[in-house]
C-alpha cells in the first residue's frame, strides 16, 4: 500500500510540475513581442524609452522591444529585405515614396474599424502623412516655423518698440535695422533665405499651395507662390545681391555665440520652436513674435509651416494589430504631454497643446507661444508623394536662381511646373 501511495504521489508531482511548466510557457506564448525602430541615438532616446517601458508595464499581452539609431536607409533596407520592424518612427517626407513603393501599410482600415478619431490630431501634421487619399502614417511630434525672432537690442537702438505685423512693415523694419559703411553692410535687418532657402514656408505664409487634388496638377506657379518669391527678391533688390552675399560669408555659425541674430548683425529671422531656446527668455537677447502676414490678407494671420515626425507600420509587419495598439498608446494625451516635456517638442494631439502641464509649466516656457500657435487653422505644409524629393529639390534650385536675379519668380515656378507635372501625371495614371 505504501508503495502504491508513493507511486501515485510521484505521478501527481510529475503532472503538477509539467502543468506548471506548461502554464509558464503558455503565459509566455500569450505575450507577443513586437519590434519598434526609431532614429534616436542613446543620448536622445530616454523619453521614448520611458514610454515604451510604460506601455510594457500597462498590459501583459504585448511586449515592445525597441531599437534605436535606425535611420531611414536602415529602415527601408530592412523592409525591402523582408526583415521589417512591426512599427517604426521616421521623418514625414519618407512616407510618400515608401507608400508608393508598397513598403508602408495604409492605416485607413484600422482607423475606421477602431473608430479612431483622426480629427483629434493637428490637421496640418496629419495631412503630411496622406498619399492619394490614404493615411499611411500618423504624426507623433511636430516642428513648426510660424514666428519671427528678433534681436531686442537692435530694435531698441533703431527706436522700434514693437515687432512688425505685416510683410510690408517687415520690409520697412529691415531698412531701419540695416547699417551700411559705404557699400558694405555691417548689420542687416532681414535676409529671407537665411540660414537656408525655405521653399515651403514662404508660399505657405502668402497663402500658396503646391498641389490641386481636384485636378491632379502640381501648382508651384500659383499666383501666391510666385508672389512669395517676388517678395523675397525685394530684399536683394534693396540691399544688393553682392552686398548680402559678402555679409553672409562673414557671419558666425548658426546658434553659436557668434550667431548673427545673437550678436545683432542680423536683426530678424524666421523662427522655429527649437531654435535659440537659451536666448528666448524674458532677459534673453531674442524676442519672439507672430510672423508677419501680407497686409491685404489679414485672414492669413497665424500662418506657418509644419514638419512632423511619422509613426508607420511596414507592409510586411507580422504584428500589425499589436503595432496599431502601440501607435494609439503613443498618441494618448498623457503620453503626448510627457514626451513633449521630456523632449522639448510640440505634441500633435490638440488636447495636449492646451494641457496645463505644458501651458503652465515654467520648465517649457519658451514653448508656450508655439503650443498656442499649433492650434492655428493657417498651418500647412508640403504634400506627400512619390516625387516629393524631386519636387522640393526643383523648388530650391529655381528659387535660388530667382533670388540671385538670374530669372523672374514666374519663370522659376513655371520651370518647376514643367519638370514636376510629368512625374505627377505618371503617378496619377498609376493610381487610376
Amino acid at each position: 500500500m505504501k508503495r502504491l501511495l508513493l507511486a501515485v504521489l510521484a505521478i501527481v508531482l510529475t503532472l503538477g510540475l509539467a502543468a506548471c511548466s506548461s502554464s509558464t510557457k503558455g503565459g509566455s506564448d500569450k505575450v507577443k513581442e513586437i519590434s519598434f525602430w526609431h532614429v534616436w541615438g542613446d543620448k536622445d532616446a530616454r523619453p521614448i524609452k520611458e514610454l515604451v517601458k510604460k506601455y510594457n508595464e500597462s498590459q501583459d499581452k504585448v511586449h515592445v522591444k525597441f531599437l534605436g539609431n535606425q535611420d531611414p536607409q536602415k529602415q527601408l533596407t530592412a523592409i525591402s529585405g523582408g526583415n521589417a520592424p512591426d512599427i517604426a518612427y521616421t521623418y514625414w517626407n519618407n512616407v510618400g515614396p515608401w507608400a508608393s513603393a508598397g513598403a508602408v501599410q495604409s492605416l485607413n482600415e484600422m482607423i475606421e474599424s477602431d473608430k479612431f478619431d483622426i480629427n483629434m490630431l493637428i490637421p496640418a501634421a496629419t495631412k503630411r502623412m496622406e498619399v492619394g487619399g490614404e493615411q499611411y502614417a500618423l504624426p507623433f511630434t511636430m516642428s513648426m516655423a510660424s514666428k519671427l525672432f528678433y534681436n531686442k537690442k537692435s530694435f531698441e537702438k533703431a527706436g522700434l518698440t514693437e515687432p512688425p505685423e505685416t510683410m510690408e512693415e517687415l520690409m520697412e523694419y529691415a531698412k531701419k535695422l540695416t547699417i551700411k559703411d559705404g557699400n558694405d553692410i555691417s548689420q542687416i535687418g532681414f535676409i529671407p533665405d537665411y540660414p537656408w532657402i525655405d521653399n515651403v514656408f514662404w508660399p505657405v505664409v502668402f497663402g500658396g499651395s503646391f498641389y490641386d487634388e481636384s485636378t491632379g496638377e502640381v501648382t508651384p506657379n500659383k499666383e501666391e507662390n510666385v508672389r512669395s518669391i517676388e517678395y523675397q527678391q525685394k530684399f536683394y533688390e534693396e540691399f544688393g545681391i553682392k552686398e548680402i552675399e559678402k555679409l553672409r560669408s562673414g557671419l558666425g555659425a548658426y546658434e553659436t555665440p557668434q550667431d548673427p541674430l545673437i550678436t545683432g548683425k542680423l536683426a530678424m529671422t524666421i523662427g522655429w520652436e527649437n531654435n535659440y531656446n537659451q536666448h528666448r527668455g524674458e532677459d534673453g537677447p531674442v524676442g519672439v513674435a507672430p510672423f508677419p502676414y501680407p497686409a491685404d490678407r489679414p485672414d492669413l494671420k497665424g500662418s506657418g509651416m509644419v514638419s512632423p515626425t511619422a509613426l508607420y507600420i511596414p507592409k510586411n509587419s507580422k504584428n500589425q494589430e499589436e503595432a496599431w495598439d502601440f501607435m494609439k498608446f503613443l498618441l494618448n494625451k498623457d503620453n503626448q504631454v510627457d514626451f513633449a516635456i521630456a523632449s522639448g517638442t510640440i505634441p500633435v494631439l490638440l488636447e495636449a497643446v492646451d494641457d496645463p502641464r505644458l501651458t503652465e509649466n515654467e520648465d517649457v516656457k519658451t514653448m508656450w507661444e508655439f503650443y498656442e500657435a499649433a492650434k492655428s487653422e493657417n498651418l500647412h505644409g508640403f504634400p506627400n508623394s512619390v516625387y516629393i524629393n524631386e519636387y522640393l529639390q526643383s523648388l530650391t534650385e529655381e528659387t535660388e536662381k530667382a533670388l540671385k536675379g538670374e530669372i523672374t519668380a514666374q519663370e522659376a515656378m513655371d520651370t518647376v511646373k514643367e519638370k514636376i507635372q510629368p512625374l505627377a501625371d505618371k503617378e496619377n495614371e498609376k493610381n487610376k
